[in-house]
């Protein structure tokens, strides 16, 4: 087949060139469509898209072709995008994914920085296969999350250890409560008697006092209180 017989169709977008290739390419041809893209690709523009939805690759040495067209690319500075998303190129190209850039139409590739972004750093999404994470990735986001977890353990565990130490003293402060009120109720009954014998006219002198601990002692303060006046 002459190169010039080559199902090619180009759309020039200034820096952005897109090239679709259509129908069935088998090892005949591949000489023909090697220096046919390698002429196109080697003229004006920045961002070469091989648009590759409608074509048929019946061997595997197209895949040799397309290395060698992205590593000329890359050395003129240029960038070859691969455009397609059916799942016969999607197999077709699936040991060399990590390696070409892989895109539904120019406007994804477009659209596309997070998605660069994340397979820089070994996290890929698919529409099929959903999230996936290098190995690399997958064994640091592990030792992420047990770091993770062990540091929330070890933060419930010092809030425990606190909040049974402030159990422990509220306990401590409720008994205390406690022991005061039943020593209060015990002196408010011995003033009874006090009060008849008019030691006591009013409790609360028993204010002025402070806490009473020793009764000899306080009724020696009224004596010199009186003998004062």
């Amino acid at each position: 087949m002459r190169a010039d017989l080559i199902d090619i169709q180009i759309e020039d977008y200034g820096n952005d060139v897109e090239i679709a290739l259509s129908g069935s390419l088998n090892k005949a041809q591949l000489s023909a469509v090697r220096e046919k893209l390698d002429t196109l690709m080697s003229g004006p523009g920045i961002f070469f898209f091989l648009n590759l939805e409608r074509v048929h690759f019946a061997v595997d040495d197209y895949l040799d072709m397309f290395l060698d067209l992205l590593n000329k690319t890359r050395d003129r500075n240029s960038t070859m995008v691969l455009i397609f998303q059916n799942e016969e190129q999607q197999d077709y190209f699936f040991k060399y994914r990590n390696i070409f850039e892989i895109h539904e139409s120019r406007d994804a590739y477009k659209n596309s920085g997070l998605s660069k972004q994340l397979k820089q750093v070994g996290i890929y999404y698919g529409k099929k296969t959903g999230l996936r994470l290098s190995p690399s990735v997958a064994i640091a986001a592990g030792v992420l999350i047990m770091d993770w977890l062990v540091t929330l353990f070890l933060i419930i565990a010092a809030q425990g250890k606190d909040i049974a130490d402030k159990q422990s003293q509220i306990m401590t402060l409720q008994s205390q409560r406690d022991r005061y009120v039943q020593e209060i109720d015990k002196l408010e009954s011995s003033i009874g008697p006090l009060k008849k014998l008019g030691v006591v006219e009013d409790t609360s002198q028993l204010n002025s006092f402070g806490t009473i601990r020793d009764w000899v002692s306080y009724l020696k303060h009224l004596e010199n209180t009186r003998r004062e006046e």
